[in-house]
Order: structure tokens, then C-alpha cells, then sequence
């Protein structure tokens, strides 16, 4: 056995190891969810469903909502964890920005979903 601590620099090669195996799971799994979108468009234009495959260009207000409220939630929750005055910063604005934008996606699902049925 070896200490960690060596001349030649093994040590930390075995220390950052995983964390390089790591990301490049990471980067595969991206790679492969890349690829596998592209072929499933390249399926749709071949067969002609291209234009039936509508996206809901909602999607980004969707996500960026849940972000901010989880941002807003994690900061007011850290705030009152670490024994604060009270004060809880920008942490209830992101909230409340986030749940407008959650509002608003749900709004304009709703509103989209009654002019498709009329």
C-alpha cells in the first residue's frame, strides 16, 4: 500500500478519477439524448408527421417558474435555518415571480385547451 501523498503524482490521478468518469457520464447521457431526439425528428419528416408534432413554445415559461420558485423557497428556507432576523432577502421575490410564471403557463394551457375544444 501507497500513501496518497507520493512524488509521482498517482494520488491525485486516483483522487480525480471519478470525478472525470463523472463527466463524461455526463456528457454520454447528453450525447445520447442529442442523438436520440434527432432520430426521432428524422423519423417524423420521413414519414410526414413532421408538422403534426407541434411543440408547446410554453415550455421555457414552465421550467424558468419552477426554477425561480425553487431558488426563491431555497433562500427564504436557508434564511430561516441560519437563525435570521426575519429577513429573508430576494428569496420571496423569486418565489413570487416564480409563482406568476407557473400561473401564467397554467393560464395559457387552460385558455389553449378551450379554443381547441370550441
Amino acid at each position: 500500500m501507497f500513501p496518497l501523498q507520493t512524488a509521482s503524482g498517482i494520488g491525485d490521478a486516483l483522487f480525480f478519477a471519478p470525478f472525470v468518469l463523472l463527466g463524461i457520464a455526463i456528457l454520454g447521457f447528453g450525447a445520447v439524448a442529442v442523438y436520440l431526439d434527432h432520430k426521432k425528428e428524422m423519423a417524423l419528416i420521413e414519414s410526414g408527421q413532421y408538422a403534426d408534432a407541434d411543440r408547446d413554445s410554453r415550455a421555457w415559461i414552465l421550467g424558468g417558474g419552477l426554477l425561480l420558485l425553487a431558488l426563491g423557497l431555497g433562500s427564504v428556507v436557508s434564511s430561516f435555518l441560519s437563525g435570521g432576523s426575519g429577513a429573508v432577502g430576494e428569496g420571496v421575490t423569486a418565489v413570487f415571480v416564480g409563482l406568476a410564471a407557473l400561473a401564467y403557463y397554467f393560464y395559457k394551457r387552460r385558455a389553449a385547451a378551450a379554443t381547441a375544444a370550441v
